[in-house]
């Protein structure tokens, strides 16, 4: 019984070992954007190297992110090739999250067998204008309801608790019927 607890405590370990030695194998790495456009596209290109060698680091996958008010919406991917270069394209329609029309993009490896978990963003001016701050007219979906709808939902509101109240004033007239003695 004790030998099993011991080659249970060695195998434990073994396996512990293994697996931090299998975490310390992945490289620690560096990306580089280099941003262009055309008409209708973004075209970036970013560099993935290796930060200790400074070489290239091939087939690393890489996500291409743009910070949206409530995450992160995925716009390209791929994968480095053999110069650790890696290619993507996303739409120039995208606008600025703020007024001064700039978007954050980030390139991201996540998950990878051959890289550490790396980041890396940069501010880009978006092509679209911020939509300017307007009063918005008034709508049933909107924010501002129209004005006969306003009018009939305190309508009805008001005809439930007149309900109500006299449903009340019932009780009270059934409770004091009650308490008057017939002579």
């Amino acid at each position: 019984m004790q030998a099993n607890k011991i080659y249970g405590i060695i195998f434990l370990s073994f396996l512990l070992t293994t697996t931090v030695a299998a975490q310390d194998e992945k490289l620690n790495g560096n990306i580089a954007l280099q941003m262009s456009s055309n008409d209708s596209m973004y075209v970036v290109a970013a560099t993935v190297t290796n930060i200790a060698t400074q070489q290239p680091a091939k087939d690393v996958e890489l996500t291409f992110y743009v910070q949206r008010t409530f995450g992160l919406m995925k716009v390209a991917d791929g994968t480095t090739d053999s110069t650790g270069i890696v290619t993507a394209e996303f739409p120039s329609d995208i606008r600025g999250h703020d007024s001064s029309n700039n978007f954050i993009l980030i390139a991201k490896v996540e998950e990878s067998d051959v890289m550490k978990d790396t980041a890396f963003q940069v501010t880009i001016q978006s092509k679209l204008p911020f939509p300017k701050d307007k009063p918005l007219p008034r709508s049933i979906a909107g924010a501002h309801a129209p004005w006969w709808l306003i009018i009939a939902f305190i309508a009805a509101v008001g005809a439930v608790w007149l309900l109500f109240v006299y449903v009340l004033y019932l009780v009270y007239r059934i409770k004091k019927a009650s308490m008057e003695v017939i002579s």
